[in-house]
């Protein structure tokens, strides 16, 4: 099946608003601002238009990571996480294509706990309260939860369908229950609190995936006002010398150099990464930096000086020995990747999603920053399988798992019913930049992040893999008959079993990353010497540029990022013309 067909339109060579990048924000960007047919849009996206059906099949998300609707990041090599990985490095997927990271990530929609919101809010970061963002939340969905449509918190008319799994395994109707049994409350994480534990709320369409692109634009692509231009690689923000105030952009396509002017705004939508590499090539950033590669200065400001992400880790693993028939059949990808399961999947009537993230745990651990107690610090996703499901090269090569941990440590699991827990980091204590690697906007960023630098985020995650362990005794869970997998981990054979000592070789070892990384173009007020942009997202000291994608998150979130850049993306839209006065 070929791509969505976004046209190849005629460029003007003047346009109102010219966003860079189609992700989630920008096609939210996209679609709002070219809703006046008398303004023009060009939105500039790096990669090409998404194929539906290529992320259909059930189960095969990582496979996806291996596709060029990945930029295909990796850290630097790592010193205290990552140390069982391939060179030593986390693979940083960043999606390319229209839809951005929607296309490839794993389709969990969490909004974030409302203390987040506040906190931005009592910081300065005037709009930004939990009661000021929860109605563009609702705008955007339509919601299908079952135990919580009704709470006042979910929306029924918006584009981005939000639901619960079609399919729930006995494992994670067992988790939850057990969780509850052991003194966490079963609640909706989505309508401002979140410790807790309760069952995925996805950005699935029965199951199916739904993203930025098949949300905002497919059906509007055609607005004779809005130009979506692919494969469109924006090297230079343009500017007015005498006003100080961005004009346009400079990208390539088709191995040609064009120019696009913006008679009103440019908004940069571009991601934690390619966003603030394109600032700092335009000459705002840190002073030193910039002069470091011989880029003109226009503006001193601490772009790429924070970049902080949700460091997590694979396990703990157990064995299942009551389990149903019908799930134990389902124990590789060979028995789920055909063409009978696929139509029955396609149809609404299979037993799996594209998933594998079934229900979600939030934990308090001992060494979290903020002291609420409402206010978790990590978050336990339950998973229906582990590795052994699908040890393909893809996969392998997604999360830089080398064969012989594979081999030493998942392939003994396989033709076994087993599932595996994924513990993340949400409020990090370690916090890392990103800098230019040159002057040429061609290259990738320089991620100067280590993961557990400050060891307390290892003590974190180690509370939540003992919290799970403590659950997994839980009359629900024993029912299943369930049984520790008890291999070591390669790298960790000489510490106890079990111990605190193995389980925080077990999380620097089997380290694994998110894409959640915020920050880059932080948001704060005036008196915020971190601050990129102010509240409306305008760049300080610049006219008529503004950033609006997750890197102006100022700090980590404890949620996963995807409905956050579509709450960035509508807020973005509504003060943007409320500024341009229509």
């Amino acid at each position: 099946m070929k791509d969505i067909d976004y046209g190849n339109p005629r460029l003007y060579s003047e346009y109102d608003y010219v966003i860079v990048g189609a992700g989630p924000a920008g096609c939210v960007l996209a679609n709002r601002l070219s809703e006046d047919p008398s303004v023009t849009v060009l939105l500039l996206e790096i990669g090409r238009g998404e194929r539906p059906s290529f992320s259909e099949p059930p189960l095969t998300l990582p496979m996806l990571a291996s596709t060029d609707y990945n930029f295909g990041y990796l850290t630097e090599p790592q010193k205290y996480g990552c140390l069982g990985l391939t060179g030593r490095q986390c693979n940083w997927a960043h999606g390319r294509g229209v839809g951005g990271s929607s296309i490839i990530n794993n389709m969990i929609y969490t909004r974030g706990n409302r203390r987040d919101f506040d906190n931005w809010a009592r910081a300065g970061m005037v709009g930004w309260s939990w009661d000021e963002v929860l109605p563009y939340y609702k705008r955007i969905e339509h919601s299908n939860i079952k135990d919580f449509d009704n709470n006042g918190a979910h929306g029924k008319g918006g584009r981005v369908s939000v639901e619960d799994c079609p399919f729930r395994s006995q494992v994670a109707k067992a988790f939850v229950a057990a969780a509850e049994q052991s003194g966490y409350p079963y609640l909706d994480y989505n309508a401002g609190d979140n410790f807790g534990v309760s069952f995925l709320q996805a950005h699935t369409k029965r199951g199916r995936r739904v993203t930025g692109g098949t949300t905002y634009l497919k059906d509007i692509r055609h607005r004779p006002n809005l130009h979506i231009s692919t494969r469109s690689w924006a090297t230079e923000i343009l500017f007015n010398d005498a006003t100080n105030e961005a004009v346009g952009v400079k990208f390539t396509k088709n191995k040609r150099y064009r120019t696009a002017r913006a008679r009103r705004e440019v908004i940069l939508s571009a991601g934690a990464f390619e966003t603030p590499k394109l600032l700092m090539n335009s000459g705002i950033g840190p002073a030193a930096h910039l002069r470091q590669h011989g880029i003109h200065v226009r503006k001193d400001l601490p772009v790429g000086r924070r970049i902080y992400e949700h460091g997590g880790v694979f396990g703990p693993v157990f064995i299942i020995h009551n389990g149903s028939p019908a799930e134990s059949n389902l124990l590789s990808l060979e028995n789920v990747v055909t063409l009978d399961e696929i139509l029955r999947f396609r149809n609404g009537s299979g037993p799996l999603t594209t998933n594998s993230i079934e229900s979600l745990l939030y934990v308090k651990s001992p060494v979290a920053a903020d002291p609420d107690p409402a206010m978790p610090d990590v978050e336990v996703m339950q998973s229906f399988t582990s590795f052994s499901f699908d040890s393909s090269s893809s996969t392998n090569a997604a999360y830089q798992l080398p064969d012989a941990l594979v081999r030493q440590y998942f392939t003994p699991l396989e033709g076994t019913r087993n599932f595996m827990f994924l513990p993340m980091l949400l409020k990090t204590h370690t916090v890392g930049r990103l800098e230019l690697k040159s002057r040429n906007p061609f290259n990738h960023p320089l991620f100067r992040y280590q993961y557990f630098e400050d060891a307390r985020d290892v003590e974190a995650l180690v509370y939540a893999i003992k919290e799970v362990l403590r659950i997994a005794q839980a009359a629900p869970l024993q029912k299943l008959g369930i049984e520790q997998y008890r291999r070591p981990v390669l790298g960790c054979e000489h510490e106890e079993f079990n111990s605190d000592d193995y389980w925080r070789c077990h999380v620097r070892t089997l380290t694994t990353t998110f894409e959640h990384q915020v920050s880059t173009c932080r948001m704060g007020p005036d008196h915020d010497p971190d601050a990129v942009v102010d509240p409306r997202l305008r760049v300080r000291g610049i006219g008529r540029l503004r950033v609006a994608d997750i890197s102006i998150i100022p700090e980590p979130p404890s949620a996963h990022t995807c409905a956050m850049s579509y709450l960035i993306g509508e807020k973005a839209s509504d003060m943007i013309k409320e500024d341009n006065h229509y």
